[in-house]
């Protein structure tokens, strides 16, 4: 195995690593708030 090849496991690797850590997140943040206070918005009430 060469550098490139090496190079390019690693970054496969961290790309779902990531994703892993945006799923696990939002799955979360769905269970902490309901759908009511996460679609609410406060700008346009200026």
């Amino acid at each position: 195995m060469n550098f490139w090849q090496l190079l390019s496991r690693a970054a496969w690797g961290l790309s779902i690593l990531l994703f892993l850590w945006i799923l696990i997140d939002a799955l979360k943040v769905r269970r902490q708030y309901d759908d009511d206070f996460l679609m609410s918005s406060t700008e346009g009430n200026e």
